[in-house]
């Protein structure tokens, strides 16, 4: 008798068995390739905050450096960084064009270039066209001081040359 229940077996549970192994196996994988793209991003992600963080300090340094100047006559010399009026803007995505510029004078860890920025003066409150726009007429008397405008452009270099950010503000400083 028992040789013939045997005879009776298909292997059902040999074909089961495997099928759920090869559905472990694929959900294995996949949670695999998944958690290295999350480390990969993670990874990205630090790193372009770093290379903002460089551009950020590099930014107040420019802010800091208008702040401190006493007269605008400085800002008349591009071999420098240093941008008038009359000059036109640099090409700020050429690399070129940041061996010229000033040095954000912090030491920053993590990063394969220090900081720097370029500032280019605007002119007068009263000679720059984007000031004299006005809504309604409000603020349109110049006020007894002198407020010079200027583009602060500063770069910033992550732990590699590849990972770059460049951040620009504009402000006025009373002279």
């Amino acid at each position: 008798m028992k040789t013939s229940s045997l005879k009776t077996q298909t292997g059902v549970t040999l074909v089961v068995s495997l099928i759920i192994l090869v559905s472990l196996t694929i959900l294995g994988v996949t949670s695999m390739m998944s958690s290295r793209t999350e480390v990969s991003m993670a990874g990205n992600l630090r790193k372009a905050g770093i290379a903002f963080n460089a551009a950020e300090a590099g930014l107040r340094a420019g802010e800091a450096f208008i702040n401190n100047s006493v007269t605008t006559t400085i800002y008349a010399d591009p071999s420098i960084g240093l941008y008038d009026q009359t000059d036109t803007s640099p090409s700020y995505g050429v690399s070129a064009t940041w061996t010229a510029s000033q040095l954000a004078g912090t030491s920053l860890p993590d990063v394969a270039v220090q900081p720097s920025f370029i500032i280019h003066f605007l002119g007068d409150r009263s000679q720059n066209e984007v000031a004299a726009v006005n809504i309604g007429g409000y603020g349109s008397g110049q006020p007894g001081m002198t407020v010079s405008n200027f583009k602060v452009t500063a770069r910033g270099v992550g732990q590699s040359l590849n990972e770059v950010r460049y951040v620009q503000s504009h402000m006025g400083h009373e002279y």
